[in-house]
């Protein structure tokens, strides 16, 4: 499957998983305004346990203005200065933030010095947002600095350092970047790496030398550039790349002069100049010279502006390499400027998954060939009233050749796709057909809770009804019955003793293996593999940092590790020839393989051998929410939670010598007047005997746990 307009292409699946809610002290301050909100918040007044205990308040926004921590001395509870906090912010007149200060506070609560600030200011087109921290000689110096464009883009970054001995602030590395269009508002959007490439015009990444000491962005010298220009001339459109002599140091300020034209793309327009006609590419040395310049692409347009067909070109422009034709279904024609159309050219703005379909109107026909080795294919494709693909059906057709024979053999292979929405009116499955093999593939698309495309997820199943498993949980039947035939003293994954190189491709539900081995002579002479744990699931998130409404996130406890952003673990291993066996050539000391099994999510832990040390089972109710993580090397943690919502009420840590750790919270909705609500108590703490049970009924003192009535007020016994 060469063409991705084809209905039957699928893209590997990507399983992403949901980062944690941004600590609010590190809320962007550009996006602070000071506006009361309009529904009652419930925010976390305190947290407890029987050593620690942590005290919220908020102003009438919604943000944190304190943030005071107490240990437990000798039976007292003693202020922490050291992780306690004031914070204050400072509007301007139309309501936006332009300053939050966090104070360092005595054992007293009363703000002292300045911990941290941030400052944001308006120049030109771009935003800057600025952010001071104190360092060890109790002065406050700047940290970072971040510019944000019209569109919301970081465009600009700064890191500092600060030296306390020389009392001397320097710029430690630079970044620059300019955009044609948004490109962060994406950041979670499947094809976002391809979506701001093809929005990039200018990139810049340096830095300063150990030795330097600089605040002029000017001084740093160039570890990356690169500079697109698009400019127009007389009938034709030019995308220019620029780049830099690698082979010296340059310093920012001195890249316009030393700058030079790499390669560039001519484009050639239709009549009213609203689409190309022609791509012509050129290369170019340091010297200005031509390394190469042919014809890489004609396109033919209806006049709606919709393509009719593609031409790709080796570099003779007489050889054809891939043509592509489409017809369309109805008169509608998305509106694309010229620049949207090239990138569309390239799928560079496909936001949703029907993008893929509807990339200059609704495709009734498309068809595809490849001169190199005559594959062809062919699609047609069905829309309902709303204007949404439902389905449709399609072929391909390729020419192989058998082992040391000149017979070609050719082979079609036909199947029906069909597509489901979600409410959002965007795909939300699409189940491929392949008549031929009798396979049913099953692409489900995931969206987070903002309606932004995340990623996909793979199924094979038996039928358009399912049922439908995990890709790469069937494993490869074939490579496992051939892995069971063989010999006890046959290397693995050695099963074609057959002149030649020879891939391997494997995937048992637990371990996907990858690579090739060399056979000469009916003797393995070389060869590797890598294999990666194959998980089908996520940890849950840790339900201590999901407490509080999500447009207004508390920030995570400092000793615990909230963030986790590990590298796949890679299992790497060549082939000895001496021994006649493969040997590790690098292996990860920990990694981690998480599935479903049992109605709940368990996470392995591996070693370097390949053996699994321990396990975590996370049990999860009715509602998805955590309620336990059991260890096999001994201990848990229980959380328990306010019925009906996702804010935790009480969790208590096991160890494995049986010592515990309770931890309770306590909340109350904010509306800026007297706090109301379900308010949250133990039930030692029960002294009232005036009772009453959801129902009206008097009792003299609550018997399990549950949401009762004391004096007129709601209350939550634990």
């Amino acid at each position: 499957m060469k063409n991705s307009t084809l209905l039957l292409a699928i893209a590997s699946a990507m399983l992403l998983q949901a980062a944690p809610a941004v600590a609010q002290n590190n809320v962007p301050i550009r996006k602070i305004k000071a506006v009361r909100p309009t529904t009652e918040l419930t925010l976390l007044d305190r947290v407890e346990s029987d050593t620690h205990r942590k005290i919220y308040q908020y102003n009438e926004y919604g943000y944190i203005t304190s943030v005071m921590e107490y240990n437990k001395e000798a039976e007292q509870w003693v202020l922490d200065t050291d992780n306690s906090y004031r914070q204050e912010y400072v509007f301007n007149a139309a309501g936006q933030c332009t300053a939050r200060t966090s104070f360092n506070v005595d054992k007293a609560g009363n703000k002292t010095t300045e911990k941290n600030k941030a400052e944001v200011e308006v120049i030109g087109d771009k935003t800057w947002e600025r952010y001071y921290k104190e360092y060890p000689d109790s002065t406050t110096h700047i940290s970072e600095a971040f510019a944000y464009d019209k569109w919301g883009n970081c465009v600009e970054e700064i890191l500092y350092g600060y030296d306390s001995y020389s009392k001397m602030e320097t710029i430690r590395t630079y970044n620059k970047r300019e955009y044609s269009g948004p490109v962060d508002k994406y950041t979670d959007n499947s094809n976002y790496e391809s979506f701001k490439n093809g929005r990039l015009l200018y990139y810049l990444k340096a830095r300063g030398f150990d030795d330097q000491i600089t605040m002029n962005t000017n001084e740093l010298f160039v570890e990356e550039f690169r500079k697109i220009v698009w400019q127009t001339e007389n009938d034709k459109l030019y995308r220019r790349e620029y780049g830099l002599d690698r082979g010296m140091d340059i310093q920012v300020g001195s890249i316009e002069k030393n700058m030079w034209k790499s390669s560039e793309s001519e484009f050639t327009l239709n009549a009213d100049g609203t689409r190309p006609v022609k791509e012509t590419v050129r290369s170019y040395d340091e010297t200005g010279e031509v390394k190469y310049d042919y014809t890489s692409h004609t396109y033919t347009w209806d006049d709606r502006g919709r393509l009719l067909a593609s031409f790709e070109y080796n570099e003779s422009p007489s050889e054809v390499s891939y043509k592509g034709e489409y017809t369309y279904a109805d008169d509608y024609a998305k509106t694309l400027s010229l620049r949207e159309a090239i990138a569309e050219l390239s799928c560079g703005n496909q936001i949703y998954p029907e993008d893929e379909f509807l990339q200059f109107g609704r495709i009734a026909t498309s068809s595809y060939y490849y001169a190199e080795d005559g594959d062809k294919g062919e699609s047609t494709y069905e829309w309902n009233a709303d204007g949404q693909l439902t389905g449709g059906k399609w072929s391909e057709t390729c020419i192989t050749s058998e082992p040391d024979t000149d017979n070609p053999t050719t082979r079609t292979d036909y199947g029906e796709t069909r597509v489901g929405y979600n409410a959002d009116g965007h795909m939300a499955w699409k189940i491929d057909h392949s008549i031929t093999e009798n396979e049913f593939i099953k692409i489900e698309y995931l969206y987070d809770k903002e309606g932004i495309w995340t990623g996909e997820a793979e199924y094979d199943g038996d039928s358009w009804d399912g049922p439908w498993t995990k890709e790469g949980e069937r494993g490869n039947a074939r490579a496992r019955k051939r892995l069971a035939t063989r010999a006890a003293t046959t290397p693995k994954f050695i099963d074609d003793m057959t002149d030649g190189s020879h891939n391997i491709e494997n995937n048992d539900g637990v371990w996907n293996t990858n690579g090739n081995y060399n056979v000469t002579d009916g003797v393995v002479t070389g060869g590797g593999y890598q294999q990666t744990l194959a998980s089908n699931a996520s940890v849950p998130a840790n339900p201590q940092y999901n407490y509080t409404d999500p447009l207004m996130p508390l920030e995570g406890e400092e000793d615990e590790e909230v963030f986790t952003n590990e590298a796949e673990a890679v299992w790497s291993y060549t082939w000895n020839p001496q021994k006649g066996d493969w040997e590790s050539e690098w292996s990860p000391t920990e990694a981690k393989r998480v599935y479903n099994k049992d109605g709940n999510i368990v996470a392995d832990i591996y070693d370097g051998n390949q053996t699994i040390v321990s396990t975590i089972t996370y049990r999860l109710d009715d509602d998805g929410r955590l309620i336990e993580e059991i260890y096999s090397k001994g201990g848990n943690i229980t959380y328990e939670y306010l019925p009906g919502t996702d804010y935790l009420l009480e969790s208590v840590e096991t160890a494995a010598d049986n010592s515990r750790n309770v931890c309770h919270y306590y909340y109350s909705k904010h509306n800026y007047v007297d706090p109301t609500g379900i308010e949250s108590i133990k039930r030692n703490d029960v002294s009232t005997p005036v009772w009453y049970d959801l129902q009206g009924r008097r009792i003299t003192t609550p018997t399990s746990k549950g949401i009762y009535i004391v004096n007129g007020k709601k209350v939550m016994v634990r």
